[in-house]
């Protein structure tokens, strides 16, 4: 992670290298049926296993922390079977999220689809702990964000994430979110990630509510629909040199 230089009118909040949240495991259970069901909107993505009648399976709800193992889920329709198809986004049919309680650790990876149509990746849960797993695709046009616990337990604990050489400011107008990446005080140009200037995940604070927003241009600007008041943890990717670098801040909105 690196230093994050913030400014802006309306902006508040400062670098961390981690964020102290409440432990809220189990919230992903609830389903959006559930919400509309008590007369409220729909909830936002990553917040529950069940979307559109879609559901996330996985095969375990637990790994050895500091240990690459296989993780293996699936994705359930309506009627209970193995959804195969799935559109290219951003170069990757499905996007793998992985980020720990409080928000200091946080993985993007891309799974590979078995002939039995299940996702199966290596993943390593850099230390023990709660994390909340978001497995982010589109199907027939309509993208779909499901969300579900997974624990780190036993093993040992790696590293701290090494800190980025590059300095990121945020400029922010409303839900426009414009970074600058400077090294050693010079203006640092990115490279196309994923078929996107970079990438931006956006995470509410407490329950984990979910945004992925992509710059298209060769820039690093983003427009965030945030769902609601509060403090959201962003987690900024972009590349430089063949490198992805990530970076992360709070903001509230």
């Amino acid at each position: 992670m690196t230093r994050v230089a913030l400014f802006g009118a309306g902006l508040a909040g400062v670098f961390l290298a981690a964020l102290a949240l409440g432990n809220v495991v189990g919230i992903g259970e609830r389903t959006v049926a559930d919400a509309e069901a008590h007369g409220g909107p729909a909830a936002p993505a990553g917040l529950a296993v069940e979307q559109d009648g879609y559901r996330l399976v996985q095969e375990r709800e637990t790994l050895v922390a500091g240990r690459a193992q296989p993780y293996v889920f699936t994705i359930l329709d309506a009627d209970g079977s193995v959804v195969r198809g799935y559109d290219v986004d951003h170069e990757k049919r499905l996007h793998l999220i992985v980020v720990s309680r409080p928000l200091g650790r946080f993985i993007h990876v891309h799974p590979r689809q078995r002939s039995d149509g299940a996702w199966a990746v290596s993943l390593t849960l850099p230390e023990k702990g709660s994390y909340r797993v978001f497995a982010d695709f589109t199907t027939d046009g309509e993208r779909r964000t499901l969300g579900i616990d997974l624990a780190g337990r036993g093993g040992s604990n790696l590293s701290e994430s090494p800190v980025s050489p590059y300095d990121v400011a945020l400029r922010r107008d409303g839900e426009r979110l414009e970074f600058d990446v400077r090294k050693d005080g010079k203006p640092v140009e990115v490279e196309r990630y994923l078929g996107a200037g970079g990438h931006l995940v956006v995470l509410r604070e407490g329950d984990l509510a979910y945004i992925h927003a992509h710059a298209e241009e060769n820039e690093l600007a983003f427009d965030v629909p945030f769902p609601s008041e509060g403090r959201y943890r962003l987690f900024l990717q972009f590349k430089v040199g063949g490198t992805i670098e990530t970076v992360s801040t709070a903001v509230r909105q």
